[in-house]
């Protein structure tokens, strides 16, 4: 039973994993919005920010956030092409199961645009991150997408058939992964002391936990409105 479960969870991230691979729109259109955010934090803030270490953490975050957002409503909009989302759903599996196989997806795509951001700052804002902060940025960028993603596709098919999707995705995803933000700022910081980042990893974990818990019991209901 747990392994047809699992199953299920595999073949909807490995199809939306598959479709982008071949389309790649979605993937382009956030790499470009996070590559936009980071050049221009490099033209307008870099010389005035007295801090390269805030410069870096804020432009970094800020790309994964809005790429991420940019890039989900993007897949999510390709999901109401020919009614495909409503086909999914008619399939005789546990709705619970293609909720988690979108986040699986969503994951694994957040997760590529935050490394991809990461080189981004490397590279304009002339940044080099220390090996100690740089094992805990590759750390918590998926526990920070895992989050992200939990959140982000709930809202995308709340939104789906809205004509202002597109716009008012981020303005209601924002607020909601804030732990997240706190948390990856918090602990992509130098020098943080070792009780500190326990605590930030342990606020992390657990919002990711809430949030994917709170979308696993709900998903089958706010696909049925």
């Amino acid at each position: 039973m747990i392994g047809d479960y699992l199953r299920v969870v595999y073949t909807i991230a490995r199809k939306d994993l598959l479709v982008e691979s071949r389309s790649k729109q979605t993937t382009n259109a956030a790499f470009v919005f996070a590559l936009l955010i980071i050049v221009v934090f490099s033209f307008v803030f870099g010389e005035e920010v007295g801090s390269r270490d805030v410069l870096a953490r804020g432009a970094l975050w800020l790309a994964v956030v809005f790429g991420g957002a940019v890039g989900m409503s993007h897949a999510v909009a390709l999901e109401g092409k020919n009614e495909a989302i409503a086909g999914l759903l008619l399939a005789p599996v546990d709705r619970s199961a293609i909720y988690l196989g979108k986040v699986a997806s969503s994951t694994v795509f957040i997760t590529g645009i935050g490394l991809l951001s990461l080189g981004f700052v490397v590279v304009f804002l002339d940044y080099a991150f220390d090996m100690a902060t740089l094992t805990t940025v590759l750390l918590v960028v998926p526990l920070a997408a895992l989050g992200f993603s939990a959140v982000g596709v709930l809202l995308s098919i709340l939104m789906l058939h809205s004509q202002l999707q597109e716009s008012l995705l981020p303005v209601l995803l924002v607020p909601l992964v804030i732990p997240t933000i706190l948390s990856g700022t918090a602990l992509t910081a130098p020098g943080l002391s070792e009780g500190m980042t326990s605590a930030w990893f342990r606020i992390l974990v657990t919002y990711d936990l809430l949030v994917l818990l709170a979308g696993w019991m709900t998903f089958e209901y706010v696909v049925e409105e």
